[in-house]
């Protein structure tokens, strides 16, 4: 009898211990836990006004510019890749740098020709890189977590063989889903993200910040 009773002894003193160390080791997220994720993205498209191309008249046929044709520029959809390390500094708040990388397009349909030539349409391959910063809320600490976020960032668009190179900002605001399996490590996660840029690629010198939303979805995981 002694050596079963010592037995359930020892397990009545270990057990708790031994409960409350998983406890403690799986009460993620908290301060100084980090997350990375990545994963596919894609980003929509936006037009710019509609470019003239234009030449001084001859005085004798009149005081107005003569309009050569017409270009119609924008930026096609992209897809590309995204990837964010952050750091929680509280169980429900974080904060995150990213990088994402998208190939679309620079296409310009050209109109109205002065000559009566066809229209046509350009298109050239354009990558963009994003470098940003995000302040994240999180939604509760369950499997499925709801969260926001807003920030900032770099733009840089590089257009083919290098021809063009412009720079610009970005700001943005969203939200997503993220959803954790068994010990709260490794999970899933998507987004939606609201993004106000200016400057990149154009064609029109005064054109305005621009809207462009961004989706994206991949893993996770806290370590």
């Amino acid at each position: 009898m002694k050596g079963p009773a010592a037995l359930v002894l020892a397990a009545a003193v270990a057990l708790p211990a031994i409960a409350s160390a998983q406890g403690s080791g799986g009460d993620v997220p908290h301060a100084g836990t980090f997350e990375i994720s990545g994963g596919v993205q894609s980003t929509g498209g936006y037009r710019f006004d509609t470019a003239l191309a234009n030449e001084t008249r001859n005085p004798s046929t009149g005081a107005d510019p003569l309009t050569l044709f017409q270009g119609e520029p924008q930026v096609t959809k992209g897809i590309g890749v995204a990837a964010h390390l952050g750091i929680f500094v509280s169980a429900r708040w974080s904060v995150e740098g990213g990088v994402q990388v998208t190939r679309p397009s620079l296409r310009v349909r050209t109109s109205g020709d002065f000559e009566g030539a066809a229209d046509t349409t350009a298109e050239s391959p354009l990558t963009e890189y994003v470098v940003d910063g995000s302040l994240l809320y999180h939604f509760g600490r369950g499997s499925f977590v709801p969260f926001a976020l807003a920030g900032g960032g770099y733009v840089r668009q590089v257009l083919e063989d290098a021809s063009m190179i412009d720079t610009g900002n970005e700001v943005h605001g969203g939200g997503g889903l993220k959803y954790w399996f068994g010990n709260r490590r490794f999970g899933l996660r998507a987004e939606a993200r609201a993004s106000s840029r200016s400057g990149g690629v154009s064609l029109d010198p005064s054109s305005k910040r621009r809207f462009v939303p961004t989706f994206s979805a991949g893993a996770a995981y806290l370590f």
